[in-house]
């Protein structure tokens, strides 16, 4: 790829050339319309003042020019050529007295003829030779500005090398800078053309500086969540080693399958967090069904409901059959569902309750998730989407990243998401909105299993 200074020296010497030539093909029919007429008016003047007899005319009119070459012409009453100044070109009488142009002896002829005393005189002047005085003299005007594009050239590379200076200072601070060092750069009195380039680059910084802090919390966060179930898994394995019977050993065994599986669920978490954080759920944006998105989240966890025999279902509007469409991420989508239900199938009792509904307005469609469970305390529904914060007096174990992957998946989706009481006043109702800046085909109908 050329440089700009490469660029902006071809384009500027490219259109300085392209309009000296214009001018010069402007200059050039100028003179050639002022030089038809002052030759046309010498060939009139020579026809009406010439003498026609013999003896007072030139044998040849002849100046050293070639567009100064004019041919004379003499016809007597009776028709015959008396006269002609050159015997190289004969060419026929014009038709009618005045301006003509005739062709012949392989050129083109501008003539003017006239009537006097019975006699008829022409005078001829080839219109080749017009043509090449107008170029001439069109090539002289454009010499000087032709002589001086290679100064031109020259000027127009040390102006741009110049004006490219900050950029290349931009660039040399850039360079100099370490990894770590994503501060905003220095305020210098740069040209106005650059200034945009310099506050994008700080944004970019910024946002690249609240990134990396982003992932070394996060990175430290999971290193301490991770030391906990670790090293409780250690001491249940010890545990095992030491049991003295076959029954402490399955009971030690089972105890360490279950923080086994608790370590796993809180990795998974962790990677479905990292992956949701680093802009995963901002990639694919296509039109998903949301409604069969949370059908295939109940699905996949209606065991588990029915194991603890949990209601759980979909509460849908009546106006559509085949569900509203929203562009997203499936994916993501299905995270952000399944960590919801996970949360509400385990803070609710056995025997409770959970509905889900998929519902569309006119600019939004409405994801919500009820549950009668213990709830979180309208204190805490802002600490929740936290990383790693568990309320108190939680029994149940988790990992304290649900919620957080939710606000994460949402807000790659640009929606909302709001805690409330649950629908009797008891349990959770967690409400996403999605904003649609289309109106969409919406809903389905009531379907609940």
């Amino acid at each position: 790829m050329r440089t700009i200074r490469s660029q902006l020296l071809l384009g500027l010497l490219g259109g300085t050339l392209a309009c000296t030539l214009v001018a010069g093909g402007a200059i050039y029919f100028k003179v050639l319309e002022e030089s038809n007429e002052l030759f046309d008016y010498q060939l009139r003047q020579m026809a009406t003042t010439l003498p026609t007899t013999h003896a007072g005319l030139p044998a040849r009119h002849q100046h050293g020019d070639p567009e100064e070459e004019v041919m004379i012409q003499v016809w007597d009453r009776s028709g015959r050529l008396g006269y002609v100044s050159t015997t190289a070109h004969v060419l026929p009488a014009a038709a009618r007295p005045g301006y003509a142009t005739l062709t012949g002896n392989d050129d083109t002829w501008r003539v003017y003829l006239a009537e006097r005393g019975g006699d008829r005189v022409q005078v001829a002047q080839s219109v080749s030779a017009r043509e090449e005085l107008a170029a001439r003299l069109a090539l002289r005007s454009l010499l000087p500005f032709l002589v001086m594009l290679p100064i031109l050239g020259v000027l127009i590379y040390a102006v741009v090398g110049r004006s490219l200076k900050p950029l290349t200072r931009l660039a040399q601070a850039l360079g100099r800078r370490s990894p770590s060092d994503l501060q905003p750069l220095a305020e210098r009195d740069e040209p106005p053309e650059l200034r945009p380039v310099v506050a994008a680059m700080d944004d970019l910084l910024l946002r690249l500086d609240h990134a990396l802090h982003s992932q070394r919390t996060f990175v430290a966060d999971a290193a301490h969540e991770l030391r906990t179930p670790l090293t409780a898994l250690q001491l249940q394995l010890q545990l095992a080693e030491r049991a003295g019977d076959d029954e402490q050993r399955a009971a030690a065994f089972t105890k360490l399958h279950q923080r086994l599986d608790r370590a796993i669920h809180l990795v998974q978490q962790l990677l479905t967090a990292a992956r949701q954080e680093g802009g995963a759920g901002e990639a694919a944006q296509v039109p998903v069904n949301l409604l069969e998105v949370a059908r295939a989240c109940i699905g996949e966890r209606y065991d588990q409901a029915s194991a603890k025999n949990i209601d759980l279902g979909i509460v849908e509007a009546e106006a559509d059959l085949d569900g509203p469409c929203l562009p997203g991420n499936a994916d993501g989508l299905r995270i952000l569902i399944g960590n919801l239900l996970d949360n509400a199938l385990r803070y609710t009792a056995p025997g409770g309750r959970i509905d889900v509904t998929v519902a569309q307005t006119e600019r939004e469609i409405v994801l919500q998730v009820a549950d009668d469970g213990i709830g979180i305390a309208p204190a805490e529904r802002n600490r929740v989407f936290d990383r790693f914060y568990r309320g108190a007096g939680h029994a149940e174990w988790g990992s304290g990243l649900g919620l957080s992957i939710v606000r994460s998946v949402a807000n790659a989706h640009r929606a909302t998401v709001a805690l409330d009481d649950g629908p009797t006043g008891r349990g959770l109702l967690v409400t996403v909105r999605f904003s649609m800046p289309d109106k969409t085909v919406g809903a389905g109908s009531s379907i609940r299993r």
